[in-house]
Parts: C-alpha cells; structure tokens; sequence
C-alpha cells in the first residue's frame, strides 16, 4: 500500500520538482535548487526522499555540496521535524 496519498501534497506530483538519485530515490529540488546531480542516504518513501538523511550533490558548475537534515519534515511518515528533531 502506498503510503503516499495522491492530493496529500502538490509537490509530490509535479516531476520539476525533484531530482532523482543515485539510490533511486526523489530529492525535492527545494533543498538543493542548482543540483544537477544528488546521491541520497537516508529514509525513502514511496521513491521520495522523506525523513533523516544526507546528501551529497553536484552543480553544473562543478560546485560540491552536502548536508545531513531532514527532508520533508511534514510528510505523515517522516521521522524528523523541522530543524531535523525526532518526532
């Protein structure tokens, strides 16, 4: 069963939105808006990256980045909160 609900979120739907990583999972482009290029370790659902993670990401200029936080923090079945707490 999906735990995902379709008309929960609009941004779930819109495929600009996100950026696929290499573990096969969606990054909401909210986070890393210049990323070309992600790779996500961290809580996936549904095929969305959602909860306590890192990531690592590529710009198109070559520029690195990482950060360890959660993503989605309002999603249902996250296991953080905003500012990266537990719930």
């Amino acid at each position: 069963m999906s735990e995902t609900q379709p008309g929960d979120y609009y941004v779930y739907h819109n495929p600009d939105a996100w950026l696929m990583a290499d573990s096969g999972c969606k990054v909401n482009k909210h986070y890393i808006p210049d990323a070309v290029s992600v790779e996500w370790k961290g809580q996936c659902i549904d095929g969305f990256a959602i909860g306590y993670g890192q990531a690592w990401w590529v710009e198109s200029d070559g520029t690195t980045g990482y950060f360890q936080t959660c993503l989605q923090p309002e999603h249902p079945f996250s296991k953080c909160s905003m500012g990266g707490g537990r719930k």
